[in-house]
């Protein structure tokens, strides 16, 4: 059997699936949770984003630490809009640092008990806090915030004031070789808040049909990237020094229409 998933009104991916395990339906989405042999299970949201159970670290290494590998002391981290509780595993692993978690949409997420690894580990840390809505979290300032959508300009905006003077966005956006008008404009909309914007990619990941972007206030991720933090990290499978880097390069082309919206 065969699930196809959606990403660009003229691109579509497919992957081979033994059985269905688990269908759940909130007012809100749709998940889809599927045994496959190449990926051990996939789960699919809305017939559009999608989990490889066997990848989960690729993403969830990356999103958390590029960001909190560029900030010096980090205390506040903000995950916003997703159900990957695996980039909050990732996140506690740096000492001290606070995670709150908002998705309104328990009934998915709870779903996902065991497809996350880390969910029941996470869930009850005593550094992590779970959210319905941005508007009951405390009044603070975040370090990093990760927001597991592309937002639009309006989004930014109300996202950069959550952040401290010295604060990191990092967000999902369309692939630049599929949907380049969408992946440009998050750039430049994203351009109006912060001093430093630059698209990322995660290198060798078997999910190249996204891009991220990361904005800063103040520390760039390649000049301020710190090898000592990186290297005292434990149990990863993806992240390292190189794969920081290496995230931030782009093919000649690409750089070129780019020049001028990119803020490096």
């Amino acid at each position: 059997m065969w699930i196809t998933r959606q990403i660009s009104p003229n691109f579509r991916q497919e992957y081979t699936i033994d059985t269905k395990l688990l269908d759940v339906r909130s007012p809100e989405h749709v998940l889809e949770i599927f045994q496959s042999n190449d990926f051990d299970q996939i789960a699919m949201i809305d017939e559009s984003f999608i989990m490889l159970k066997k990848y989960l670290y690729i993403e969830s290494e990356l999103y958390a630490h590029l960001s909190l590998c560029s900030h010096p002391d980090p205390k506040n981290m903000l995950i916003l809009g997703g159900f990957d509780l695996e980039i909050a595993a990732q996140a506690l692993k740096h000492e001290g640092l606070c995670v709150d978690f908002v998705q309104n949409d328990d009934k998915v997420l709870d779903s996902l008990i065991s497809f996350l690894p880390n969910f029941s580990s996470v869930s009850t840390h005593c550094r992590f806090k779970r959210h319905h809505k941005a508007l009951d979290l405390d009044v603070k300032k975040y370090d990093v915030i990760v927001c597991q959508h592309r937002p639009n300009k309006h989004e930014i905006d109300g996202i950069q004031r959550m952040l401290s003077k010295e604060g990191i966005l990092v967000f999902f956006t369309k692939h630049p070789l599929l949907e380049f008008e969408s992946f440009e404009a998050s750039i430049a909309e994203t351009g109006a808040f912060f001093d430093i914007v630059m698209p990322f990619f995660a290198p060798l990941s078997i999910l190249t049909d996204r891009g991220f972007v990361f904005a800063s206030k103040r520390y760039h991720p390649t000049a301020d990237m710190l090898l000592q933090k990186i290297d005292m990290l434990e149990g990863l499978k993806y992240y390292n020094a190189d794969i920081h880097q290496s995230a931030f390069s782009l093919p000649q082309a690409l750089a070129n229409k780019l020049k001028g919206i990119v803020k490096n």
